[in-house]
């Protein structure tokens, strides 16, 4: 491999990089989990300041987290990492300019919590939380690629959220007990590109306030109380996930009709892999 080559491989990493993790700042200190003197996430957190990177390893996480100010807090391997709320609380509460990246996130009362601007969760798998996914209230996080699927309650809530910058993207919000995504108050957003299927009331839930939200390119099917209408530029077909109870695959069948890709042209809902195929961390 020519110098040249090496290089432009290395400048298309960077910009990867920056473009999934957009808020990390590489200046700041990594850590890992574990490591010596540092057993769990929470002990980690103790010592991080802003702008610091937290390398969690693979293994079950029996914690509820409290990520400070300015510091990423990143799975080694997608899904490998699982912080488990053991049936009570909230289990990641995030500080402003935080990052959330490659967890599953499990068993808990709520599974993330975000109310400070800033903020990301990305390439998350919440699940089978005892209330909603995630909620967030006043600033819109950087919701995306997330799987969020077999809460009790919602999959995703707010509460008078808005944002320049953040968006609901392609995100696969599925079998939920109550809405797929509810906003309420007055609420300004954007909700993209997402897979919503088979939640037990609405897919998309707005309050009156919430008028100024918009939907676009979202598959809205199979909620059980649904409006007779679909927005418009958004679609209604049936993903026909591969397994989605058994083995958590959420792959949406390769036989769909061309609406399946969003408004960037890649495919609705999350594009991570499938459970069989796990996209290492970064």
């Amino acid at each position: 491999m020519s110098a040249f080559t090496r290089a432009r491989n290395r400048i298309g990493l960077l910009a990867v990089l920056t473009f999934l993790l957009p808020q990390i700042s590489w200046a700041g200190e990594s850590m890992s989990v574990p490591s010596v003197g540092v057993k769990t996430i929470g002990q980690a957190m103790i010592n991080a300041k802003s702008g610091d990177t937290v390398w969690v390893a693979d293994g079950v996480y029996p914690e509820l987290i409290f990520v400070k100010a300015g510091v990423s807090l990143i799975a080694r391997n997608t899904f490998k990492a699982v912080i488990d709320g053991s049936g009570k609380g909230t289990i990641v509460s995030l500080s402003a300019n935080s990052v959330l990246s490659g967890f599953e996130i499990r068993n808990g009362t709520i599974g993330v919590f975000s109310k400070d601007a800033g903020n990301s969760i990305v390439n998350c798998r919440i699940i089978n939380n005892w209330g909603t996914g995630i909620i967030c209230v006043r600033h819109l996080p950087r919701i995306e690629d997330n799987i969020i699927v077999f809460n009790r309650a919602s999959g995703i809530q707010g509460w008078d959220i808005r944002s320049t910058s953040s968006s609901i993207n392609h995100n696969t919000v599925c079998f939920n007990g109550n809405n797929g995504i509810a906003l309420g108050g007055s609420s300004d957003a954007i909700i993209e590109n997402n897979m919503i299927a088979f939640n037990e009331r609405m897919g998309v839930k707005l309050s009156a306030k919430s008028d100024r939200t918009k939907l676009t390119k979202n598959d809205l099917f199979g909620n059980l109380a649904v409006s007779r209408t679909i927005p418009a530029d958004n679609f209604s077909f049936d993903p026909k996930f591969g397994s989605p109870r058994s083995k958590l695959d959420f792959k949406v069948a390769s036989n769909q009709p061309c609406c399946m890709y969003g408004s960037d042209n890649q495919i609705l809902g999350s594009r991570l892999l499938g459970s069989g195929e796990q996209k290492q961390g970064l």
